[in-house]
């Protein structure tokens, strides 16, 4: 018997000695990310910055979840189907699945009374959809689940929450009613707001739920470890985790980084192993670094609306039909979104938008009605804008003062990104060239931006007609529409898209295995691996 229980010995040396010779075991490494904001929540049903979304793709399992090619894989879910009418989704919940429930949370449940949560069944999915759609929890993404049966009259407490089309039939069955067909569905399926939520532990939490770790329980390959410090955030592997995809890394963690310009230099030093990096910086980074390309900033022209003159459509449309843009020396963007935006799950194309046209009879008899109203004779517009557009702000002016004469004293203000984007929120410019973009690869989130209440209306545009127009892209999301939306700002040239640039999600030369999907805040850690 010893006899055998050497050769075994001897033989399991061997194969740890072929390992260490062959293929070199890179799984329970850390990793590390430079994120331009730390999350205020864990909540999935309200996340909405960046990296509150990473941390819930990470930290809860939803349903579906693209792989590296952006295809749609079974998660949580071990099967679905849709029905020939594409409005009932049947999900089957795959067995087994747990909540991983840290030892705070332990201690805060024990406190309050209450039971451990378990199994993950339908109700926790059903619970986590309903709870996105009801007023109180204003879910930032409610647009994608807004064609669910009754789920907008439900948001806006018309109807009960029992009246939504969503139903658990049984512990391993969830059932989702639409009440409009929606190509992008499934993708919804893929994003934190449908993850599940257990309805006691919400409960017991008091509104208090995802505040903190000890007020969360995850589901995921990984859990939130640790909060305690205003630069970072840890999520760890969770180790009893009994899903579909188990995590190679041992943690993930997410330092604050304000600066995008200094993150290239950082991914190439070793102290990031991956981050996003804008078009100027990428170029300090070697070959080794994989670069995915993706457009989401509209570099465009833009007007400071709190100023009397530039309150009138026709001075702003004047002043732009008076450029000839096919003389600048760029590729001119078609349409304020980035072609790579998505719209209900799906790549949005811009071929159609309306463009500002090249007039200067036009534009001479706007700015002539203009300068009548307003009482003036000249008109003094100084342009800001950051180095890299130095050149094409330079060729605008030369075109005014030849197009439009004496009337006009065009001036220039190259300044640095502190200082550029300084004076825009002082609103310290009459004309400026501004990259517009944001976190989100969703067509209607970007278009929200000028929405006359929301909070990152950078231009304060205050209109109804464009609130109306961006309310119906929201309940109907069609291209027809979006394009609609954009052809709007551009024809009064509230917003005149000049050129499109990209950032560049950059990993680390010894890092694989982690990857993004169209949109900044679907990044996926679960696979990485690091030499």
């Amino acid at each position: 018997m010893k006899k055998y229980i050497c050769i075994i010995l001897v033989l399991a040396f061997c194969m740890s000695i072929l390992t260490a010779c062959g293929e070199k075991d890179t799984s329970g490494k850390g990793f590390s990310m430079a994120v331009s904001e730390l999350p205020q929540t864990f909540d999935p049903q309200i996340a909405q910055t960046q990296s509150e979304k990473i941390i819930a793709l990470n930290c809860f399992d939803t349903l579906l979840r693209p792989d590296e090619n952006g295809i749609l894989q079974c998660l949580a879910a071990e099967s679905y189907s849709v029905s020939a009418d594409d409005l009932t989704y049947t999900v089957k919940i795959r067995k087994g699945l747990k909540y991983f429930v840290s030892e705070k949370a332990k201690a805060f449940i024990e406190e309050k009374g209450g039971a451990i949560p378990g199994e993950i069944t339908a109700k926790d999915f059903a619970f986590g959809i309903t709870r996105a759609c009801l007023p109180e929890t204003q879910a930032p993404d409610f647009v994608l689940i807004s064609a669910i049966k009754n789920a907008e009259a439900v948001r806006r407490g018309e109807m009960s929450k029992d009246a939504l089309g969503v139903k658990a039939t049984d512990d391993y069955t969830l059932v989702i009613t639409l009440e409009r067909p929606d190509d992008g569905f499934l993708f919804s399926l893929s994003q934190p707001i449908t993850a599940a939520c257990n309805e006691q532990f919400f409960d017991l939490t008091a509104g208090r739920y995802g505040l903190e770790p000890k007020y969360t329980v995850f589901n995921g390959g990984f859990y939130v470890s640790y909060t305690g410090s205003e630069t970072s955030v840890k999520i760890s592997k969770n180790t009893e985790y009994k899903g579909a995809n188990v995590a190679v890394p041992s943690s993930v963690n997410f330092y604050l980084n304000n600066d995008i310009n200094s993150v290239a230099g950082k991914i190439k030093k070793g102290n990031y192993d991956c981050g996003f990096v804008d078009s100027s910086s990428v170029k300090v980074l070697p070959n080794s670094v994989t670069k995915t390309n993706f457009t989401n900033v509209t570099y465009s022209l833009i007007f400071n609306l709190s100023k009397e003159e530039f309150k009138r459509a026709d001075m702003r449309h004047g002043l732009v039909c008076a450029i000839d843009f096919d003389s600048l020396d760029m590729e001119r963007a078609r349409g304020i979104v980035a072609p790579r935006y998505l719209l209900s799950g799906n790549t949005v194309s811009n071929n159609d938008v309306s463009q500002a046209k090249y007039d200067v009879q036009g534009a001479r008899r706007e700015l002539t009605e203009a300068f009548s109203e307003l009482e003036i004779s000249t008109l003094k517009v100084n342009i800001v804008c950051t180095g890299e557009n130095e050149s094409i702000a330079k060729k605008i002016i030369s075109l005014w003062q030849k197009n439009i004469g004496v009337e006009l004293n065009g001036t220039l203000n190259v300044l640095s990104k502190d200082e550029f984007y300084a004076a825009i929120a002082k609103k310290d410019f009459d004309m400026a060239i501004y990259p517009i973009s944001a976190d989100t690869g969703n067509a209607v989130d970007f278009m929200s931006i000028f929405e006359s209440s929301k909070e990152d209306n950078f231009l304060g545009y205050n209109s109804e007609e464009y609130d109306r127009i961006f309310e119906n892209l929201k309940n109907n999301q069609t291209s027809a529409n979006l394009t609609y939306a954009q052809s709007f700002l551009i024809e009064n040239a509230v917003v005149t898209p000049l050129y499109f640039d990209s950032q560049y999600f950059c990993v680390g030369e010894s890092v694989s295995g982690i990857y993004f999907v169209s949109d900044m805040s679907n990044v996926y850690f679960y696979k990485g691996r690091k030499q």
